[in-house]
């Protein structure tokens, strides 16, 4: 049973979606592949502050 509020996306905006995670992928496994297991944990270590911004921006309402 259709409702009709489907939402119509484009194939172009999909693709560039996996486009963009498949490239953040091959950087990360690129990063393992040259500094080891620092190449693992870089996107943890860099993504900290800014989850931590984006936690105090959201408590400020």
């Amino acid at each position: 049973m259709a409702d009709g509020h489907e939402e119509k996306t484009s194939i172009w905006t999909e693709a560039g979606i996996w486009v963009v995670v498949l490239a953040a992928m091959a950087l990360w496994a690129l990063a393992i592949v040259k500094w080891g297991v620092l190449g693992l944990y870089m996107p943890a270590v860099i993504s900290v502050p800014i989850i931590l911004l984006i936690l105090v921006w959201i408590s400020r309402g």
